[in-house]
C-alpha cells in the first residue's frame, strides 16, 4: 500500500508542476501578444498622424 501511494504522491507533483508551467506560459505567449497589439497600435497612430 505504501507504494502505491508513493506513486500517487509523485504523480501528484508531477501534475502539480505541469499545471504551473502550463499557467505560466500562458501568461507569457498573452504578454508576447499584448506587446504585439501595442507595437501595431503605434504604427496605426504614427500612420494617422502623418496623413494629418
Amino acid at each position: 500500500m505504501d507504494a502505491v501511494g508513493a506513486i500517487l504522491t509523485i504523480f501528484f507533483f508531477i501534475l502539480v508542476v505541469y499545471l504551473i508551467s502550463r499557467v505560466a506560459h500562458f501568461f507569457n505567449d498573452t504578454e508576447i501578444r499584448l506587446n504585439m497589439i501595442e507595437k501595431k497600435l503605434d504604427e496605426i497612430k504614427e500612420n494617422l498622424s502623418k496623413k494629418n
